[in-house]
């Protein structure tokens, strides 16, 4: 669990801009090929380096892509931002039944860690803001509130 909050929150930092620039040449060759392998067709590749991970964010097919790598080259997770009408089936009908009556964000964060995919998504009414962690399986979890 100290490891997901650890990747978690190198992924938040990513996402929120704060990590430390590194360019392309400071990054280590096994990260590198392993990026290359990972991620073949991937386009204007930028690197950002926090203590023991590398981020790499880069256009795939047209969509923006983040990917977190440790030091000894293993992807260890991916996120990116997708349309709330992407979200899996699970995940739209949870959604509708859990927080009816809420508006969802246009957008949300689909992360993927150790081969499980979780989904972020921000949801209001006219009382709270409520930021919700959502699995494939449907299940939901509300990660924060805040009254408005």
């Amino acid at each position: 669990m100290k490891k997901l909050a650890t990747v978690f929150t190198a992924i938040v930092m990513l996402l929120a801009s704060t990590a430390f620039a590194a360019d392309g040449d400071n990054v280590s060759a096994k990260v590198k090929a392993a990026f290359t392998t990972d991620f073949s067709g991937a386009k204007q590749v930028n690197w950002e380096k926090t203590s023991d991970f590398y981020f790499a964010s880069f256009t795939l097919n047209n969509v923006n892509v983040d990917a977190a790598y440790n030091e000894e080259g293993e992807l260890i997770g991916t996120s990116r931002r997708i349309e709330v009408a992407q979200l899996p089936l699970n995940v739209s009908l949870g959604l509708d039944k859990k927080f009816n009556g809420y508006t969802l964000a246009k957008y949300a964060i689909e992360l993927t860690y150790d081969g499980e995919t979780s989904y972020y998504v921000t949801a209001a009414n006219e009382k709270q803001i409520v930021k919700l962690k959502c699995c494939s399986t449907g299940e939901i979890e509300t990660e924060s509130k805040i009254k408005k």
